[in-house]
Formats: C-alpha cells, structure tokens, sequence
C-alpha cells in the first residue's frame, strides 16, 4: 500500500518596519518566521515592506493580498499584528476576516499568539489586538505634534524630517539602461547597495521623476517649463527635497 502523502503548506512570510532607519529592521520579524514554518515543515515567500501601518499604502502588502485572493499560500504569518496594520480596527478586522473566510487562508501572528484556526481567540482577542495597534499609532502622532507645538513655542523648533538628496546621476543611468522599470522596480534598483541613511523612498523617486524628464537622445535632464532643474531647486549634481 502506498502511503499517502501530505499536501504541502505555502505560507507567506510579510514583515513591515515604519522606516528604513538604522534602528528598525524587518530581519528580526522574519527570523522569527523561518523558524516557525520550518518547524512545522512548510515551505514559504518573504515579503519586507518599510512603510507606515498608519497612514502609509503598503504596496507589498496589497500585492500579498492579492495572492492570498488567487489562493496561492495557506497560510498568512505576521511576527505581530501591528506590523500587518495599525489602520482602523473596523478596516482592519474586515480585511483579516476577508484573508481568513472568503480566500481560507490561516492567518496566524507569532508574538500575539493569534491564530484564526482558533475560533475563540479569532473572534474575541482580534479586535483586542487590532484596538490597541491602532490607538499606540493615534498616541504617538498626538505626542509628536505635541512635542511640536511646544518647541514652536519655545522657538526651538527646526522643523521635521531632514532632507534627503537624490543622485541625479545615478537615477540617470538606471532610468537610461531599464526604461521599462516601474516605480517600484526603479526604487529598488536606485537604493541598491546604497546605505540606509542614503535611500530615498518610492514617493520621492516618483516625484523627481516627474519633475525631471531624462532625454533618450542625450541622457541629461530635459530643461522644460514644467520639469526645469531651477523650478525644482536644484543644480545638475543632486536632487534635494524633504522626505
């Protein structure tokens, strides 16, 4: 008699940081992953995002999702829920449900503890959980623009973020040689063995882009009414913008 076999468990893997900053990492969030599909046998994709689980887009997870819908992984594991999302709960919870029911895929969050073949803990501590990621994201935003305010008052505020530039150079020679490369693919190539404090986001890729069209003739930035490097306020070397 031949033994029958077990069907074999895809999973996919999906770890987010906030920011590509020195002190976020998602190797930490997906060492953690590996270890537990390999423990029970499955095999699996990873997908890292740096994005805002607040108020960002979260492109990766969106392609994800659109996987999970064409039934291509059986099981979705985040290291928490707040780096799957910390959007509303009521969204939040529609879309978990959504991955869970209608495309019957398991989701599972190791540190949470949360695994919706667990019908209990599904249904009573996931609305905990997606509460709480959402209300520590509300709070931080109200204690940075409070923190805002009070040094706008004690004239000691110099502003938010600082400016990040852009190589014009470098973003010539990529867009020159991969004139089929979308955003994404572009933003990758461009942060490509770049230093984290060094890499620009997609947004601000796209951004300059627009702003300035690179001529296929002469491979130098066509000067326009609408794209000229002086109403970007910049010289021929670099790009600089706030990020």
């Amino acid at each position: 008699m031949v033994p029958s076999s077990q069907p074999t468990i895809h999973a996919i893997c999906y770890s987010r940081c906030s920011t590509t900053e020195a002190r976020q990492d998602v190797e930490n969030q997906l060492k953690e992953l590996r270890r537990y599909c390999t423990a029970y046998g499955w095999s699996w994709d990873e997908v890292a995002e740096y994005d805002s689980g607040y108020k960002g887009e979260q492109p990766k997870l969106q392609e994800v999702l659109a996987n999970v819908r064409k039934k291509r992984y059986q099981v979705f594991a985040v290291f928490s829920l707040d780096r799957f999302s910390r959007q509303h709960p009521a969204r939040v919870n529609a879309l978990l449900d959504s991955i869970v029911y209608h495309a019957g895929c398991r989701f599972i969050s190791l540190q949470d503890g949360l695994d919706s073949s667990n019908d209990m803990t599904w249904c009573i501590v996931k609305p905990l959980l997606t509460w709480a990621a959402n209300t520590f994201s509300k709070n931080l935003s109200e204690k940075i623009r409070l923190g805002i305010q009070t040094k706008k008052a004690k004239g000691t505020y110099r502003g938010g973020r600082p400016r990040k530039a852009i190589d014009l150079e470098r973003l010539r020679q990529i867009r020159l040689s991969h004139p089929d490369y979308g955003w994404r693919r572009l933003s990758h190539a461009y942060n490509d063995d770049l230093p984290t404090r060094e890499q620009v986001s997609l947004s601000l890729l796209r951004k300059v882009c627009k702003n300035l069209a690179f001529s296929q003739a002469n491979g130098h930035p066509t000067d326009g009414p609408q794209n000229s490097e002086r109403e970007m306020g910049v010289g021929p070397a670099q790009q600089t913008t706030p990020s």
